[in-house]
């Protein structure tokens, strides 16, 4: 019997990250983002091939798509970008009423692949809430999302469940605070797009000295209604108009990108942070003051600031948080999707298995040329690899069906052994090709989490941050000479793992979710009593995620790592490649690094 409802929502489309999701008869088949494919960071353009593959893993041909449903706006967007002011309740009904027409460019190719379909438009913000709220534990929940830029809003706060989406309060305007954390990244010299997580990265070697200063440039509220002074529009142009206004606070001159950073700069990002959460607790508390409710969910590109999201689940102004993986715009396809389905429900309430939102495709074909460095396994394959790694190798793990979202969840990962010397300098500098304050997130076997780390809730999916144990410190001096010498302070047994304010951005594994990231971890603690490995996304600076074997190949041969898992074979790197080869590949990419 055919299929009564195939939705497709699509996101991403008004500037960056465009996105595919498909929902049949209530049940997620596949999402995926359209830069995995076109090996384009952050590629905003229609999501031709993400759209593709989605519909190939469902069985299915675009005359079969009932509906379409887009993650935005676009005419609500365009009454903002020609007045450039603030939405109310005229515009919203204008956002209502009239036909989206006005954007064709956004809307034709949709219309030439699927005639036959339904079309709809959702508010971005309620993507967000939606895609949050169905993925997440509760049945009922407070939202808030803060983000960059929705039609005209940069936050949205209320109350979901499964029946009833009701908006408490809304922050109008795109200059808010996902505006403010993107004009001092560029200011800081992190120009390319989607930079604010190396901010977030650097912010605990510094102290807040210039909390004062950042804050002539914004007005707030006990709400967290926070607006900067100087109108600024999410354009690259308007922003780069608007360093010199950052530089005038502070008394800092704009960072070049290739400049070292100093200790102006480091005290800088971590008074940026300090602010945000500032920002973001008063708004925490407002909508839990205003609901009543005892469970958030925590949304928007804004919630991908993962410290921010460990510290708000620590506070306990709720009882439990939830910090949606694809909070941000690569899942807001997703998100339409859902609340498209809610709407079909009539009420009826619902969740989705999204798959620990491994939603993409699988490996594909290995490259006929690897098969010459192909590595025979004796015995257990996990307990091979687990010796590999403890004995120093780094190795890359390509498994299953591709991730969905910012970071990789154990499907195309490197993997390394965090109790090795130096590992997060040799990861960053001779893997990863980035910034050497960067730091790695642990992979901990749920089970073990709490002896290692202050909690023993769940981070399935690398959302939140926690601190470790005190009794696994070594105590740190007061004063370092330079960042390289606190950088390489060994101040625990997993020091690649944990940030200079003892802090690690947690992936905790259980069995159920993740079996054989599970099998492997369990093989690594049996070998070195340990049950933590270095997880960080397999690609260099700039470049997407690996997708496909055949990509996994290419960048392997390209980069230092040593091994290579692909499905159920091991292969070891020929090293045949020069450095100044691997140099002129990486080139490729500058533009996103």
């Amino acid at each position: 019997m055919p299929p009564r409802s195939v939705i497709l929502g699509i996101g991403g489309l008004l500037g960056h990250d465009a996105n595919a999701a498909l929902l049949v008869d209530g049940r997620l088949i596949a999402s995926s983002q359209e830069e995995r494919h076109t090996r384009l960071k952050h590629d905003g353009s229609f999501p031709h091939r993400a759209i593709a593959e989605a519909l190939a893993m469902g069985g299915l041909a675009p005359a079969d798509v009932t509906d379409v449903v887009f993650a935005e706006k676009p005419l609500q967007s365009h009454l903002f970008n020609l007045s450039a002011r603030p939405g109310n309740a005229f515009t919203r009904a204008l956002g209502r009423l009239l036909p989206e027409r006005t954007a064709g460019y956004y809307t034709d190719p949709a219309r030439a692949l699927f005639p036959a379909a339904k079309f709809h438009f959702a508010w971005h913000h309620l993507t967000h809430v939606a895609g949050g709220f169905h993925t997440s534990p509760f049945e009922r929940a407070a939202f808030l999302c803060v983000d960059g830029k929705g039609e005209d809003y940069s936050a949205s706060m209320g109350v979901i469940d499964g029946g009833r989406l009701e908006l408490r309060a809304e922050q109008t305007y795109e200059n808010g605070l996902g505006m403010f954390y993107t004009l001092v990244t560029m200011y800081l010299g992190f120009h390319s797009f989607g930079s604010e997580y190396k901010v977030m990265g650097l912010a605990p070697y510094g102290t807040p000295r210039y909390v004062g200063k950042l804050s002539r440039l914004f007005t707030t509220d006990e709400r967290g209604g926070f607006r900067l002074r100087a109108p600024v529009q999410f354009q690259h142009e308007s922003l780069l108009a608007a360093l010199p206004l950052v530089a005038a606070a502070t008394g800092v001159p704009v960072r070049d990108a290739q400049a070292p950073l100093t200790d102006d700069h480091i005290d800088i990002a971590t008074s940026l942070q300090q602010i945000f959460e500032d920002e973001v607790f008063k708004m925490a508390r407002y909508i839990r003051a205003a609901t009543g409710e005892e469970h958030l969910v925590f949304c928007g590109g804004c919630a991908q600031n993962c410290v921010t999201a460990g510290k708000l689940r620590a506070a306990k102004i709720f009882t439990r948080v939830f910090n949606s993986p694809v909070g941000g715009d690569m899942g807001s396809g997703l998100g339409a999707a859902l609340l498209l389905e809610r709407e079909r429900r009539g009420g009826t309430p619902f969740k989705i298995a999204h798959n620990g939102f491994y939603l993409g495709g699988e490996p594909g074909p290995i490259p006929a040329e690897a098969q010459a460095w192909r590595v025979p396994v004796p015995g257990d394959f996990d307990a091979f690899v687990a010796g590999q790694l403890a004995a120093g190798k780094i190795v890359a793990w390509v498994r299953g069906r591709m991730e969905l979202g910012a970071r990789a969840l154990g499907a195309r990962s490197i993997l390394a052994d965090a109790r090795q010397p130096g590992m997060q300098s040799r990861l960053n500098l001779a893997v990863k090709f980035r910034e050497s304050f960067r730091p790695f997130a642990p992979l901990v076997l749920a089970e073990d989490c709490a002896a290692w780390f202050d909690t023993d809730e769940p981070s399935d999916f690398m959302q939140y941050t926690a601190n470790l144990v005190p009794a696994r410190r070594t105590p740190q001096p007061e004063k370092f000479a330079s960042l390289r010498e606190r950088l390489d302070f060994p101040r625990s047994e997993i020091a690649s793992v944990v940030h200079v304010d003892y802090s690690a951005r947690l992936q905790t594994i259980a069995r159920q979710n993740h079996p054989d990231m599970h099998r492997l971890l369990t093989a690594f603690k049996r070998q070195t009593g340990v049950p933590i490995l270095i997880n960080t996304s397999f690609n260099v600076s700039g470049q997407p995620i690996v997708r496909t074997a055949a990509e996994a190949w290419e960048c392997f041969l390209n980069t230092d790592i040593d091994l290579l898992v692909l499905n159920d074979q091991l292969f070891r790197n020929p090293f045949q490649k020069t450095r100044e080869e691997k140099l002129t590949w990486l080139k490729q990419f500058a533009k996103s690094a």
